[in-house]
């Protein structure tokens, strides 16, 4: 693909996103201690995480969430405001001093307005019922599924209600949301972890039905998880701040200048600047983490090289130092070339460069995946799933800092409607499909090449091999002359530059590499000629969603299989 001119504006972090719910109907008694707990949350969370910004989600209503909005602002945490309906339908919730203080505190940061279902109209929603309830259920589904922590200002007693505080809780936790998803949820057996139901819960009493839960006590928080045997504990569970973690290195990565060269268009800047803010915002992100993991690829295929020659020459003067007793000064350099692999080894651990490389080429290509839906407004098949969700989902819960990133990069595009062109699909066909498709294949090719590169050097070190032993074995006379013994040292050698050029093969995933674009090639190939017999833009989205599918799942097979591998050349170093 041709390079851009690199003048995107870089995201400077990704923010740790805070949502927000609770009830209206607190105990006014309980507001002081209610701000206290969660002004103590933010401090938390900011000091535990400084390279991850807070940001918080809120849709405004009274009580629970305009406390928390308070505190957030009086921290000068940035605040998104989150509608269910267009605003002007909203307000009608609100009337007197409520509304007037609605509209003071929706000016604190930036409005995002959800659109109504497919199948209803304003004069749907226009008034209390179940149509108004469908919004609502949206809603919650929405704000719990790009929350990193959802902030729970609750009683603890389980709610169906549409879009209340105990329905968004359970949808967090338990991916149910059973008015726009029927049927469609997490099975009650499941013994995985995941890093998306995480809630703090500071606990409140309610004007309408009295004390929180029994066992609870207004005033108190916790962590609370899905976890059936510790759901409720008093520090955050060690799993979900290794994620965390994982997000504030990319987040301080994130800072580091990016060589404009390495700048890829998704599209054509003039075709860019035609899309929402959205997509302009996926693009960005895109940009950014595809220049960090060339930036870690290099090092790692740098520090890959180095070992693979200092265990090459380990073994010469190994050899050397063995099969010519004159020669004693092999053994420092032999000492010295191990010390320094073991070193370099010992850096690519410490700075990660081998995982920020994987884990960052693994994001890029699944905000690549996300920015192309975002264009072609492909919408998934449960209304309840956004992008995010095709990616991994509970089969490495380290990986999680991904999701959560493309939770970010997804808010705004996730919150408009799903509209689209044939006019923007052909672009998605032409800058997506074609050009991946293009792309793999000069990959492949690439792959064979070294591959048959690989194959053509040992199968010459076997053929020297093997001539040197037929030669000692005709010729014995050889035996204990400087002539033999350089034939012996050769016989000793040869299996170490084969075992080296193996272990470099393999730490660079060489085979599985070539499988990889090959299967890419069949994604793309099928995928364009199920496009050109397309009947129309309803089913091309389609096409795109499947295709997007199978390259999130691709990659997440490859990095699961990819982070397994050694940083050390074992093989060659042991000879």
């Amino acid at each position: 693909m041709e390079r851009g001119a690199g003048n995107r504006h870089p995201v400077e972090r990704v923010p740790l996103v805070i949502g927000v719910t609770g009830h209206r109907d607190l105990v006014e008694s309980e507001h002081e201690e209610i701000k206290a707990r969660v002004r103590a949350f933010f401090e938390h969370m900011h000091e535990s995480f400084p390279d991850l910004p807070l940001m918080m989600m809120t849709p405004l209503a009274e009580g629970a969430d305009r406390i928390a909005a308070e505190v957030a602002h009086e921290l000068d945490v940035p605040i998104v405001v989150l509608l269910p309906m267009p605003e002007h339908l909203y307000q009608s919730d609100f009337e007197g001093d409520s509304l007037r203080e609605y509209r003071v505190m929706r000016e604190l940061g930036e409005r995002i307005e959800l659109p109504l279902l497919p199948e209803l109209r304003e004069e749907d929603v226009a008034a209390p019922g179940a149509d108004r309830d469908l919004q609502y259920a949206q809603l919650g589904a929405y704000l719990a599924a790009h929350s990193h922590v959802l902030l729970a200002i609750w009683d603890g007693k389980a709610s169906n209600a549409p879009g209340g505080t105990g329905h968004v809780i359970k949808f967090h936790q338990h991916d149910v949301i059973d008015l726009i998803a029927d049927g469609q949820h997490r099975s009650p057996i499941d013994f995985t972890e995941d890093e998306s139901d995480l809630v703090y819960h500071v606990v409140c009493s309610r004007l309408e039905s009295g004390p929180p839960d029994p066992g609870l006590e207004p005033g108190r928080a916790y962590w609370f998880t899905r976890d059936e045997l510790k759901p409720r504990t008093l520090y955050m569970p060690e799993r979900y701040r290794v994620v965390f973690q994982r997000m504030a290195e990319f987040s301080a990565d994130l800072v580091q200048p990016a060589d404009p060269e390495r700048y890829y268009p998704l599209l054509p800047d003039p075709e860019l600047a035609e899309c929402g803010q959205g997509a302009r915002d996926i693009d960005r992100l895109y940009h950014q983490a595809d220049a960090l993991a060339h930036r870690y690829q290099g090092y790692y295929y740098r520090v890959t090289w180095a070992t693979s020659l200092l265990a090459l020459t380990a073994g010469v003067c190994f050899v050397a130092f063995a099969d010519w007793p004159g020669v004693q000064a092999m053994l420092p350099p032999y000492i010295l070339c191990v010390l320094l692999v073991l070193g370099l080894a010992g850096l690519d651990r410490r700075y990660s460069w081998q995982r920020k490389y994987l884990d960052y080429r693994v994001l890029a290509e699944g905000l690549r995946v996300q920015f192309y839906w975002a264009v072609a407004g492909v919408a998934m098949e449960n209304p309840s799933r956004f992008s995010h969700d095709s990616f991994l989902k509970r089969q490495d819960l380290e990986l999680g800092w991904i999701r959560n990133v493309m939770r970010f990069a997804g808010f705004r595009s996730d919150s408009k409607d799903r509209s689209s062109s044939d006019d923007l699909v052909q672009l998605c066909l032409q800058h997506w499909l074609q050009d991946q498709q293009s792309y793999y294949e000069r990959k492949a090719i690439e792959r064979e090449r070294r591959q048959r590169l690989t194959g053509t050097f040992n199968t010459a070190c076997f053929l020297l091999l093997i001539a040197a032993a037929v030669i000692l074995a005709l010729r014995s006379e050889l035996v204990d002359t400087t002539p033999g013994d350089m034939l012996i040292a050769l016989m000793g050698l040869l299996p170490f530059a084969i075992a080296a050029r193996q272990n470099q093969a393999f730490r660079m995933a060489e085979s599985e590499m070539l499988a990889h674009f090959q299967h890419y090639v069949r994604i793309f190939r099928n995928a364009r000629n199920l496009m050109a017999r397309a009947p129309s833009l309803v089913v091309r989205q389609d096409i795109l969603r499947a295709v997007g599918e199978a390259a999130l799942e691709e990659n997440g097979q490859w990095i699961l299989r990819q982070r397994e591998r050694p940083s050390v050349p074992t093989q060659s170093i042991q000879g």
